[in-house]
C-alpha cells in the first residue's frame, strides 16, 4: 500500500535526483524536482548543499520561515562539519551524508506508512 508520502528535492544533480526518485517510488510515495523558484507543498524537502551554496541556506532560511511545519533535510559530504551547521542554524531539521539520501527517503516513508496503518 502507498505511504501517500511527498518529498521534493533542490538540486541540480541528475544523479541524486534518479536516486531519490527510485526510493520513493519503491517505498510507494511522490517525489519532484525544484525547477525555478517554486518548491510545491510537500511533506519533506531535501535540499543539495553540495553546490550554489549560498542561495540554498537563503531556500532553506526561507522555507522554514514560510513552512514552519516541513521537514527540511540538508545534504552534503561528510566532512563539511561547519557547512551543516550553517544549515541547521539556517532552519534544516537535519543534515545527512550525501550516501545517506535513499535511506533517509526510504525511512522517513515507512514511518509515514507505519502512522498511517499503525
Amino acid at each position: 500500500m502507498a505511504s501517500g508520502r511527498s518529498v521534493a528535492l533542490i538540486s541540480d544533480d541528475l544523479m541524486f535526483a534518479s536516486q531519490l526518485q527510485a526510493a520513493m517510488r519503491r517505498a510507494g510515495g511522490s517525489f519532484a524536482l525544484v525547477v525555478g523558484d517554486r518548491v510545491p507543498i510537500v511533506d519533506t524537502i531535501f535540499v543539495d548543499l553540495n553546490s550554489d551554496l549560498e542561495r540554498r541556506l537563503e531556500v532553506i532560511a526561507t522555507l522554514r520561515q514560510a513552512r514552519p511545519p516541513a521537514e527540511l533535510v540538508g545534504f552534503c559530504h561528510h566532512a563539511e562539519r561547519a557547512l551543516r551547521r550553517r544549515a541547521l542554524a539556517a532552519g534544516a531539521t537535519r543534515v545527512i551524508n550525501n550516501g545517506a539520501l535513499q535511506m533517509v527517503a526510504l525511512r522517513l516513508a515507512g514511518s509515514s506508512a507505519r502512522r498511517a496503518h499503525g
